[in-house]
């Protein structure tokens, strides 16, 4: 193979460095320890790997990221795993930063409130993790379903001749960045997230537990205001949380636009307007 030409190691047509490099859309399964599972759960993910780019280097091996997976692939998925994988990564690339991004989906078990059936629910979940100039940075992210009751529609139901209720699908997504010393279960967010927001969706429901849901609904209106300042503030006094970051969107049943709120802990040079989930 060495007499077949390296093209990539040509000298490039303009000088310049390119910040990050890579590939995405990399399907590949690996293990997770969850919180309840007692043992590692098999996980499907898309994986999106870059690096930073050399001004004299025309091109890199872009098989070389999925190569160095190979060896991590039997290997449970944490902060650990994540440091040493990029790593490798800017030792192959001779780069001096590399990212991973992992997007995925756990299951989580929940219990209708009323008939106590019990069903999976998935959530979309994410690791993210940034070695930059031997820094090392790692952020994991959850979405939540919720439902929300409008207040304003609650108000002008309250007599019972006024108007007519309606609710919103509504979703919040939540950014963290973890002391480097901690672990923060992926679970443990979603529950912080269910328990502000209250009114929150089941697998499986009967007539019992839609009654319930629609009273704890009618007790707890929401405007996106509300929600976010509810999660922004138990996220606030959450120990082993660094930094976060939060985006609520309610599918607006009754307008043709949604309504979001985005709202970030405000440490410097954290988490700020230019960050997306």
């Amino acid at each position: 193979m060495d007499d077949l030409p390296d093209i990539q190691n040509e000298r490039p047509n303009h000088s310049s460095v390119i910040h990050r490099v890579g590939v995405n859309n990399v399907e590949l399964p690996f293990l997770l320890m969850l919180r309840d599972g007692g043992s590692s759960h098999q996980v499907n993910a898309k994986t999106e790997m870059v690096c930073k780019l050399d001004k004299s280097i025309r091109g890199i091996s872009m098989s070389r990221f999925i190569r160095i997976l190979q060896k991590y692939l039997r290997q449970p998925l944490k902060r650990t795993t994540l440091e040493r994988i990029l790593k490798d990564f800017t030792y192959a690339m001779d780069s001096p930063t590399a990212s991973i991004k992992f997007e995925f989906k756990i299951p989580k078990i929940k219990k209708s409130p009323i008939s106590n059936n019990e069903f999976p629910q998935y959530y979309k979940c994410s690791f993210k993790s940034v070695y930059d100039e031997e820094k090392f940075k790692f952020y994991e992210s959850v979405r939540v379903q919720y439902a929300a009751y409008c207040p304003c529609s609650a108000a002008l139901t309250q007599e019972g001749k006024y108007g007519y209720p309606h609710a919103q699908r509504a979703f919040a997504d939540v950014l963290l960045e973890t002391h480097p010393r901690a672990y923060v279960w992926l679970e443990d967010i979603i529950d912080l997230v269910e328990r502000a927001v209250r009114t929150i969706p089941y697998p499986i429901i009967k007539r019992g537990d839609e009654k319930w849901i629609a009273g704890t609904a009618k007790n707890y209106p929401q405007f996106v205001e509300d929600s976010i300042r509810e999660i922004s503030h138990r996220l606030g006094f959450t120990k082993d949380i660094i930094d976060w970051f939060v985006k609520c969107t309610h599918e607006e049943s009754i307008h043709t636009s949604n309504a979001i709120a985005i709202n970030w802990k405000g440490k410097k040079g954290g988490f700020n307007e230019t960050t997306y989930i």
